[in-house]
């Protein structure tokens, strides 16, 4: 039996949300004050998954999808809206989950990406027989693509090409850097028989790593923002969308500080763009040895490097001016966060790409630490994920 329903308002990861004999229903590719008929296509305890089978009526801010993938990858989740849209949808979730899970408000300022397609930095794909391609939306049915349009152009270059591989099972990982430059790796079971002198023809690649062996080029590229530039080894974290990192730089550039510990700091990014006396950075991860030679390749003086967890925070003896944080999606351990508000620094910029472990955090930090700033950055157009910034300071008394 088809439902007709009104869509009411989006959840966090942008389906529609809708009610019907007062159980929630959450439907994929709905927009508020739609009008719909849908099926229900999964049953749960304390709510139901619905699936549009007619729109009765549409939205504003409904706009054609470009991408002929869209309604069975599930990697882009809102492109039905309007850019515009998305923005506002990401700053009212960033507000609501805040408010909801921390007892914060906040009024986000909004960073839009200059390029809402064609931006990512890296894709990763899946190779089965033969197809490249991502997982269908809760599957792990293969989806073959000939196209990804949040990928940069020079990614997708190498899709058209992707036959020069000649992987027939595993993994295969692109990455283009400011210069359009790219890393190719490829980890796979089965052997390969790359035609590289013909993908040298049609772009530029400077590396190829099979099974974390380097078969041509180098392991790593040079990425540039502003003034600096950063080593990244093919296995390092960068963010994704080089535009936002630009706005992220503009923002830790404000002010002056004395001793900044840059926690979770991989290859250093984040820390260079701090006006600093003294730097420390922090890092489990094997990109600390990038981060060092950053440092040194950037001219910076008085830094030093720690491997090591988050937790180590606590050997920093000085007074901490600023602590930067990065941390992965699951957030701060709790361990991290007593050494954190055992070191009391001054101020804090969280950058999170979670709002829910952010709201966590800043539950457990808004009793020392009062929000000055908070920012979105569009970091992943056309997608439910949002970047955040938050600028917190000492509460003062």
């Amino acid at each position: 039996m088809n439902i007709k329903t009104i869509i009411n308002n989006l959840n966090y990861e942008g389906k529609g949300i809708s009610k019907h004999n007062d159980k929630v229903i959450f439907i994929s590719n709905a927009l508020p004050e739609e009008e719909v008929e849908l099926k229900i296509i999964e049953t749960n305890k304390r709510y139901d998954i619905g699936e549009v089978i007619k729109y009765n009526s549409f939205s504003s801010d409904r706009v054609e999808t470009k991408c002929p993938y869209y309604n069975e990858c599930g990697g882009c989740n809102i492109s039905h809206m309007n850019y515009d849209a998305q923005l506002n949808y990401k700053q009212n979730k960033l507000i609501d989950i805040l408010k909801r899970y921390s007892d914060l408000t906040v009024t986000p300022n909004v960073i839009k990406s200059n390029n809402d397609f064609y931006y990512r930095n890296k894709i990763t794909l899946k190779v089965i027989n033969g197809l490249f391609g991502y997982y269908k939306s809760k599957s792990h049915k293969l989806l073959e693509i000939k196209e990804c349009m949040i990928a940069s152009k020079s990614i997708n270059k190498i899709l058209e090409q992707k036959d020069l591989l000649y992987i027939k099972n595993g993994e295969l990982i692109i990455r283009s850097n400011y210069k359009d430059e790219i890393l190719i790796i490829i980890n796979t079971s089965e052997e390969i028989d790359i035609k590289i002198k013909e993908l040298l023809d049609v772009s530029n690649i400077v590396g190829i790593i099979v099974n974390g062996e380097i078969i041509y080029g180098l392991d790593f590229f040079y990425e540039k923002r502003g003034d600096y530039t950063f080593k990244v080894d093919y296995k390092s974290f960068f963010q994704v969308n080089n535009y936002i990192l630009d706005a992220i730089s503009e923002i830790l550039n404000k002010n002056e500080y004395k001793t900044v510990v840059d926690l979770y700091c991989g290859v250093g990014v984040l820390g260079s763009f701090i006006n600093f006396n003294k730097l420390y950075g922090i890092e489990v991860s094997d990109s600390l040895k990038d981060a060092k030679y950053n440092s040194k390749m950037n001219d910076m003086i008085n830094t030093k490097y720690i491997q090591g967890d988050s937790s180590r925070i606590k050997d920093i003896e000085e007074e901490i001016d600023l602590l930067i944080i990065d941390p992965p999606r699951k957030g701060i351990d709790n361990k991290t966060l007593e050494n954190i508000l055992e070191k009391n620094p001054n101020n804090i910029i969280y950058m999170s790409c979670d709002p829910m472990s952010l709201a966590r955090d800043l539950n457990k930090l808004k009793n020392v630490y009062d929000i000055k700033e908070s920012y979105v950055l569009d970091m992943f157009p056309q997608t439910h994920h949002v970047e955040t910034v938050v600028l917190m300071s000492k509460v003062e008394k």
